[in-house]
């Protein structure tokens, strides 16, 4: 992993930000993250990235991702 593959995720239960590690990412679909050593899977919904993992909710804004990690426009 590189720094382009980090990426801040937000906890909306608390509020903390933290950094976490895209893994595996579809523009506009879905994306998998490691928070701490373990996986979060995130549906996209409306400009953001939305998953939970032990009954909280973490959430990741489209515009947060680098350019590399963002859909192909012409």
């Amino acid at each position: 992993m590189n720094n382009l593959d980090e990426i801040k995720i937000t906890c909306t239960d608390n509020g903390k930000s933290v950094t976490g590690y895209i893994l595996d990412i579809k523009p506009k679909s879905h994306m998998e993250v490691s928070l701490n050593t373990v996986k979060i899977y995130l549906q996209y919904r409306n400009g953001v990235y939305v998953g939970s993992m032990s009954g909280m909710e973490f959430t990741i804004e489209e515009g947060d991702l680098t350019k590399e990690h963002q859909e192909y426009h012409r």
